[in-house]
């Protein structure tokens, strides 16, 4: 019975001194578990971004769960000791984790929560000599980077909200673009691969909510701008209104895919209500469109873009960037082609009411809005041409005046007019013009068409904002001067013919167009007198 009461004794002492050993093991353990697992972050993010890293504090709790939290990291590309930015700023970082990697038996983060992070994207790296060229401008490699150094940290999930995303640009002087991400969710950051994300943000201009998810990633160290980056995105509620000059609620979808500084988009627009702040009426106009976006200046070429409103569709192909000396905005440049259009459509938007003429249109133009505060139809600048094969004037003034002059082109009195031998469904033929637009004036040099027994030639002004005319030319008829008159006025006017006969026209005469859109005067001038047609 001694012998037994004596090893118990033993046997408690044994395993009193195992307990006091572990004790002092794990007092000892979390004492320097903080500073070890501080080195433990330091190095792994020093060695994938090949940085100077700095963390301000760290402190590791193991109770009720194993976690850590950090704040003030920073962390500084070494070859870059000129940047005035650090790559990454975290004001505070959350982890948690299991009790194997605290023990060093693993490296799995479960999640980790950012707050404050900032990310500078530099314009650095070997890819800043190669550009190429797309829809006539330079644009940046597509090319991903080739690093494939793996973060010693596998982390299944990371939430950064408020992150703020700055790049700079590669031409000195301009602004760099910053965007703040309202939410941003990562997942399975494994080694050497992209992130799964999804995030959402606020545009600044047009203000609209922007919903995004995709892949990001690797991470290219000595490139940033070459890192990877693929996804979905929709777009809503975007007031167009910020615009001067514009109206509509747009939205949008589409697909997007390559590295930082050369994103390739594929998506749509839907505006219900687009219209333009010159009288014009609303209308509903989507868009398809290609377009490769600079992520490091936010230049944007687009390749093309399929816009349609009412019974028109227009091809057009251009760029938004930011021009060399503009520090103001981007200007849009865009060359614009019909593929099926009507000139009621057109005029519907821009100036409104009831069309001057309608009909099927040929239509190419240059179209320029440069950044600046006017509304958009003063900075407007368009460069182009139009034709129509059959233009119909539905304004009756103006039909009742042409149909005249039509009539006497002919020879057809208007003794013949009352007796019913007119034509009063005229239809213009060969309508085609060069024209230009700037500071809200389209200016066409000239405008000539053809009616029945006349061709009619004209250049001058339209002011889209007052729907002011001024157009100024040449009207030649088919028939003589005498023809137009009857009775004595005939016989008194065939000495006077061969004056008037000019080209192989049998009457020639200075016409003019004066008036609004809405009330248009036309007259001719003969013997330097003008006469207005009634």
């Amino acid at each position: 019975m001694a012998t037994k009461g004596k090893t118990l004794r033993n046997v408690v002492l044994i395993l009193f001194v195992l307990l006091v050993a572990a004790g002092l093991f794990l007092s000892y353990y979390i004492k320097t578990l903080t500073p070890r697992l501080k080195q433990r972050v330091v190095e792994a993010m020093a060695q994938r971004f090949d940085a100077d890293v700095e963390l301000d504090s760290l402190d590791a709790s193991i109770f009720p769960l194993a976690s850590v939290t950090g704040e003030g990291l920073t962390i500084k590309h070494k070859g870059w000791a000129d940047d005035a930015h650090p790559l990454l700023r975290i004001k505070r970082f959350h982890a948690s984790t299991d009790y194997t990697t605290l023990l060093d038996w693993r490296n799995r983060v479960n999640s980790v929560t950012l707050e404050g992070m900032e990310i500078h994207i530099p314009p650095r790296g070997q890819s800043v000599t190669n550009n190429k060229t797309e829809a006539n401008q330079p644009i940046a490699e597509d090319e991903p980077g080739q690093d494939k150094t793996r973060l010693k940290f596998v982390i299944e999930t990371i939430v950064a909200d408020g992150t703020v995303l700055e790049i700079e640009p590669k031409t000195q002087g301009k602004e760099p673009l910053r965007f703040r991400i309202g939410k941003l969710t990562m997942h399975s950051v494994g080694p050497g691969e992209a992130m799964a994300f999804t995030a959402q943000l606020m545009n600044a201009k047009p203000p609209g909510l922007i919903n995004s998810s995709g892949h990001f990633g690797p991470w290219q160290k000595d490139d940033p701008r070459s890192t990877p980056v693929s996804g979905d995105y929709t777009f809503t509620n975007a007031d167009l209104s910020v615009f001067n000059g514009i109206r509509g609620i747009l939205s949008s979808k589409g697909k997007y895919g390559g590295v930082l500084q050369h994103i390739a988009v594929d998506g749509t627009t839907d505006t219900p209500n687009f219209s333009l702040r010159t009288g014009g009426q609303a209308v509903h106009m989507t868009t398809r469109f290609h377009a490769a976006v600079d992520g490091m200046n936010g230049d944007t070429i687009l390749d093309p873009v399929d816009a349609k409103f009412l019974n028109s569709e227009f091809i057009c192909r251009g760029g938004v960037v930011q021009k060399d000396g503009q520090h103001n905005g981007k200007t849009v440049t865009l060359d614009a082609e019909t593929k099926g259009a009507r000139m009621e459509d057109i005029l519907a938007l821009v100036v409104g009411g009831k069309p001057l003429v309608k009909g099927q249109t040929e239509f190419r133009s240059k179209i320029e809005i440069p950044p600046g505060k006017q509304q958009v139809v003063d900075k407007l600048k368009l460069d182009g041409q139009f034709r129509l094969s059959s233009a119909v004037f539905t304004n009756q003034q103006a039909q009742k005046q042409l149909a005249i002059l039509s009539d006497r082109a002919r020879g057809i009195t208007k003794k013949e007019e009352k007796e019913g031998q007119g034509d009063s469904g005229l239809v213009a033929s060969n309508m085609a013009a060069r024209f230009r637009l700037h500071g809200g004036v389209a200016t066409v040099t000239p405008v000539q068409f053809d009616v029945p027994g006349a061709r009619i030639q004209l250049s001058g002004d339209y002011n889209l904002s007052s729907g002011g005319l001024d157009m100024k030319g040449t009207f030649a008829m088919q028939a003589k001067l005498s023809q137009t008159q009857s009775g004595l006025k005939e016989v008194l006017l065939k000495p006077f013919d061969r004056f008037f006969e000019k080209g192989g026209a049998g009457f020639e005469v200075p016409i003019s167009i004066t008036g609004t859109k809405d009330k248009p005067t036309i007259g001719v001038s003969v013997f330097h007198k003008t006469f207005v047609i009634h």
